[in-house]
């Protein structure tokens, strides 16, 4: 995705998500709505977190993916 840097350049981004950075420097993602059970069993994630923003931005392009490819077949899981 290219150079995520900012909180906010990873929040414009990646709106479906809250994202912040903790006191002790850790990135964190929650997502702003529900996940079906059968998306968790197939690797989608409530939350996630990272050691920096490029870190972070990967895992949410990642989470992406897997929303997407469960969007098309909800009846596969991993």
């Amino acid at each position: 995705m290219g150079d995520m840097t900012t909180l906010e350049d990873i929040a414009r981004v990646h709106t479906g998500w809250i994202i912040w950075r903790s006191d002790v420097g850790r990135w964190w993602a929650t997502r702003r709505g529900p996940v079906d059970l059968d998306a968790i069993r197939m690797g989608c994630a409530m939350t996630l977190d990272a050691d920096d923003p490029e870190a972070l931005d990967a895992a949410l392009a990642a989470q992406a993916e897997l929303t997407a490819e469960f969007a098309a077949d909800p009846a596969a899981t991993a």
